[in-house]
């Protein structure tokens, strides 16, 4: 049972965000050649870490509490491209699904699509 504030809304507002992550990762790193799929995940989500960090303590210096919730959400949004970094080295999923490096970001799209259509708390 999720805290009542994690209501229908709230959570499909957090996925439309990852999603929305996901595809301005997909956007910025299509047709680089030199650059794998699993690479950029891993540099978005370091230059991520580094970026809300370093805006947050200029544009609200002392603000402890909004940092640290800014923070969270940057947490989340980063580990969930760490997770799809490791399951493309190890070329599934948790439920044992294929994921291919190039094609990973737009099978998490798809998913979290449908997800979305069908998601009921």
């Amino acid at each position: 049972m999720p805290p009542s504030g994690f209501n229908q809304k709230a959570i499909k507002g957090l996925l439309e965000f990852v999603k929305a992550n996901y595809e301005a990762v997909s956007e910025k790193y299509s047709g680089t050649p030199l650059i794998t799929e699993s690479e950029v995940l891993e540099v978005t989500s370091g230059d991520l870490e580094k970026q809300v960090r370093t805006l947050m303590n200029e544009r609200f210096p002392g603000s402890e509490r909004l940092n640290g919730g800014v923070e969270g959400l940057t947490i989340f949004v980063t580990e969930c491209y760490r997770d799809l970094v490791y399951e493309i080295a190890e070329g599934k999923d948790k439920y044992g699904r294929l994921v291919v490096d190039g094609k990973a970001i737009r099978k998490e799209l798809d998913q979290i699509g449908s997800y979305l259509e069908g998601f009921r708390i």
